[in-house]
């Protein structure tokens, strides 16, 4: 009996593991068993290592030291296996090395929040977690079944075979069912360096125009909702009705609905939105800062806070979550913030909290009417970051634990601070921009697929621009994030400026970018480009950067799509390397 649960425990974390990544294939596909199988065929490396470290620490003549070593081993192996599966269910994309050192210093707290532990439960967790495999390490197992002796020879022959039938190139969404050692090897090329003969040699010119144009210098509200995405809503996608509050402001001012996020996390959106940069990071070699989040985004001069400062307006940070969660408080001063808060200001003292130490969004609109109270008499740009719509999704006034739940609240909050923000007159001298920060980290609904395309899908969120002198209009031409920036800053300078690869979103200069890049975050070494109406792959791999989708007729294109991102990467590596210069001086 205790055998055959010790096998369970060992093979559950793969079935279910084959189950989830079929029916994530199935709602794009309908086909079912494909992710099944290929789940078994990726993994089966990974656990022919498991049972072979097994099977030779239980060898009768082998030391005991080195039996606990190899045990320790599998069992770390095992570890890593059930981490990413995790991660695959909850955030929709694997454990990658980057993110293990980017998040590390937070994961206590984050498991903490989650699961509702106290210090002392961690520890007890800890206790527990550390406990179980040094016993199994270091016991001794008086009795080994004759058959078991046998095992070796059925995976050191079956494994390699069936590992041999793993397909990840046919399927565009190949990445869920890469095993994680693979997959990391796979976008180990994000970290490619360019050699500095590449560099000295490298140039890039992007044609830009402007065009002058009164300045206005109305208060700005900048609303970033959490994993807001195009799908949750009927107005934006006719897929779900999730969001009947934000659909009826959208059906009243000026709609985009075709609008991407550039990245695929909250911190992208931040980079996107305040500073204008496309959120591409530098070769990352994991040390010197180089795992660490907004790596080469810290100390912009030109971000938005600081442009606006010098037009004698007051700027402040807003939300309800941790900010040393990754280092946005330090980040969020940086870029030139006057006032920052976060989910230790004392009013949400009072207020149940959730993920991320967070209150619910409805206390972090009653404070920002609060602030917009005490900065009436001089303009000013709020920005607002949401909280309650993060995954893992919960209600917090029902405590349902759905997305649509998560959702609905959601919209229901913006809805009432919308209403506030009409009834004490805001909108005479005001701009009100809501947005979301990033698609959800959930799987790709089938819908979704077949009205956007497999890629541009996962970048699809809403942008609702609500001017109290602007009359109701729907915009499908394409438009990102970075474009949100741009247009603001030109507002008050008087000059708009455009190019191929930055749109303006209002007034006379009004302009779609012909190209919009978005950082994905299932294959970390892939870039999306997108075009109007085609679609393209740029593989990052330093020197060797190329367009890895089906090619465009024109070799110009090509040229042009890998030179970009090029210049991008390189700006930010250069930038870096200042950044570390001042700091060691």
């Amino acid at each position: 009996m205790g055998k055959t649960v010790l096998w369970l425990i060992l093979v559950a974390p793969l079935l279910l593991k084959g189950w989830y990544v079929d029916n994530f294939i199935y709602h794009y596909t309908g086909t079912r068993l494909l992710g099944f199988t290929q789940v078994l065929c990726n993994d089966a490396l990974i656990y022919g290592g498991i049972f072979i470290l097994l099977y030779f620490s239980f060898l009768p003549t082998i030391m005991r030291g080195l039996a606990a070593i190899l045990r320790l081993a599998a069992l770390l192996l095992f570890a890593l296996y059930i981490i990413d599966y995790a991660i695959i269910v909850n955030f929709n994309t694997h454990l990658a090395l980057g993110d293990a050192i980017k998040y590390a210093d937070y994961s206590y707290k984050y498991i903490q929040q989650i699961y509702g532990l106290s210090d002392f439960g961690m520890l007890g967790l800890s206790a527990l977690v550390l406990a179980v495999p040094l016993y199994f390490s270091w016991v001794r197992f008086k009795s080994i079944n004759p058959y078991f002796k046998k095992w070796p020879i059925c995976l050191i022959l079956g494994l390699p075979l069936a590992a041999a039938f793993a397909d990840n190139e046919k399927y565009a969404h190949a990445w869920i069912y890469k095993n994680v050692i693979d997959y990391n090897l796979t976008i180990l090329s994000e970290a490619a360096p360019y050699s500095a003969a590449y560099v000295d040699n490298f140039s890039f010119q992007e044609p830009i125009n402007c065009q002058t144009q009164p300045v206005d210098t109305k208060n700005i509200i900048i609303l970033m909702v959490e994993s807001l995405s195009a799908y949750q809503s009927r107005y934006f996608s006719g897929i779900h009705d999730w969001t009947p509050n934000l659909d009826a402001i959208a059906s009243q001012h000026q709609a985009f609905k075709n609008f991407y996020a550039n990245g695929f996390i909250t911190e992208d959106g931040e980079v996107a939105l305040l500073t204008g940069l496309q959120p591409l990071y530098p070769p990352s070699s994991y040390t010197d800062d180089g795992g660490t989040s907004f790596y080469s985004f810290y100390n912009i001069k030109d971000s938005l806070p600081n442009i606006l400062k010098k037009h004698g307006y007051k700027t402040e940070f807003l939300t309800t979550a941790d900010l040393e969660f990754g280092n946005t408080g330090v980040w969020a001063k940086s870029v030139g913030f006057d006032y920052i808060e976060g989910h230790d200001q004392p009013e949400y003292e009072k207020w149940e909290r959730f993920h991320f130490e967070a209150a619910p969004d409805e206390a972090l609109y009653l404070r920002v009417l609060d602030r917009i109270e005490k900065n009436k008499r001089n303009n000013f740009l709020l920005f607002i970051k949401t909280v309650s719509s993060h995954h893992p999704y919960i209600n917090p006034e029902t405590k349902e634990k759905s997305e649509s739940a998560a959702i609905t609240y959601t919209d229901k909050q913006i809805g009432r601070f919308y209403r506030e923000l009409q009834n004490k007159g805001f909108f005479k001298n005001g701009l009100l921009i809501i947005v979301g920060d990033h698609h959800s980290m959930t799987p790709l609904k089938k819908a979704e697929v077949e009205l956007y395309g497999q890629y541009k899908a996962s970048a699809k969120v809403p942008l609702v621009i609500a001017d109290g002198y602007q009359p109701a209009s729907v915009e499908n031409n394409q438009y990102q994030q970075i474009d949100v920036f741009n247009s603001l800053r030109g507002l008050v300078a008087g000059k708009q400026c455009y190019s191929d690869w930055n749109g303006v979103l209002f007034g006379a200069a009004k302009t779609s970018p012909k190209y919009i890049i978005h950082r994905r975050g299932d294959n970390r070494d892939m870039v999306s480009v997108f075009a109007e109406n085609q679609e393209y792959l740029v593989k990052l791999d330093g020197d060797n950067t190329r367009v890895n989708s089906k090619l465009p007729a024109e070799q110009t294109v090509r040229q042009l799509l890998v030179e970009k991102v090029n210049a991008l990467r390189i700006a930010r590596a250069k930038w870096a390397l200042t950044q570390s210069a001042e700091k060691s001086d």
